[in-house]
């Protein structure tokens, strides 16, 4: 009897913690490095968000000129075939409206504009809007973003250079302490830092530094006119015309830094990924 008892604890104990663990969504993510976004990769949104049964949601809101990015990508998802495609403007008092948190409630994809990803994570941050898009990634909807709409979905975001060494296009010339400004990201691709327009505008250090001072974070550096999709089984595709980077510390030896502040790290990992292969999330390498 007491055997028999103790058995159904551990079997009941083994329930809950089973039930405990959180799933992972089932849904997809597409992030695009920027620049001119080509058709077949707004094709794969459409298809993943529905189709002609998909309604997608168009965020503007990181957008200085947010008439003019929303227009551009409207046109661009109802070409691809998205059969009903709006605009999700909100402000500081409508953020959690009872309208603006059904209209995501009944969507089937997002779509977040470029611009400022601090001032996209900002209008977000600790709201029921943002908990309300995190269940519709969770229950198969796509989430997408451009530039700095990508970069705001990682768990930590690039800001820019926070030190006067970075020439007039903003590449940063050293890979030292402090030398990166960064800020909490969205989180909706956990794990990871995300930087936009890497190899057109030579962001290679700046996401070195930024890594190495979070070398818990994988980091992925989007070439412009490409695009990673992230989805289900802790796949990441590469498609488009450019290059996506991966770099990874997690096999590497602890950072280690001089009197200058200069980062040093060995045994990083990386991958440059072009169109069509596949890099697995969870064994952190290429997929054959």
């Amino acid at each position: 009897m007491i055997r028999t008892a103790a058995l159904a604890v551990l079997l009941s104990t083994a329930a809950v913690l089973t039930t405990a663990q959180p799933s992972a969504p089932l849904g997809h993510l597409v992030l695009i490095g920027g620049g001119a976004r080509p058709s077949y990769v707004m094709d794969r949104i459409a298809e993943l968000a529905g189709g002609r049964s998909a309604r997608v949601l168009v965020v503007p809101v990181a957008s200085s000129r947010p008439d003019e990015a929303a227009e551009a990508l409207v046109a661009e998802l109802e070409r691809a075939g998205v059969g009903q495609v709006e605009v999700l403007s909100y402000d500081a008092q409508s953020t959690d409206s009872w309208e603006t948190l059904e209209r995501v409630n009944q969507a089937s994809g997002i779509m977040f504009a470029g611009g400022d990803q601090a001032e996209l994570a900002a209008s977000l941050r600790g709201t029921r809007l943002l908990d309300n898009i995190r269940e519709l990634y969770d229950r198969g909807g796509v989430i997408a973003g451009t530039s700095a709409g990508a970069t705001a979905l990682g768990s930590l975001m690039i800001l820019g250079g926070a030190t006067p060494d970075a020439d007039p296009d903003r590449a940063i010339r050293v890979i030292r302490a402090g030398a990166v400004a960064t800020a909490p990201g969205l989180d909706l691709l956990p794990g990871s830092i995300v930087d936009q327009h890497f190899i057109q505008r030579r962001r290679h250090n700046r996401l070195l530094t930024a890594v190495l001072e979070n070398p818990g974070l994988l980091a992925i550096g989007i070439d412009e006119e490409t695009a990673i999709i992230v989805g289900p089984p802790s796949r990441l595709e590469v498609l488009g015309e450019n290059l996506v980077a991966i770099y990874d510390l997690s096999w590497g030896s602890p950072v280690d830094t001089d009197r200058a502040g200069n980062l040093a790290a060995d045994g990083i990992s990386m991958h440059l990924l072009r169109s069509g292969q596949v890099f697995d999330l969870e064994g952190r390498g290429v997929a054959p």
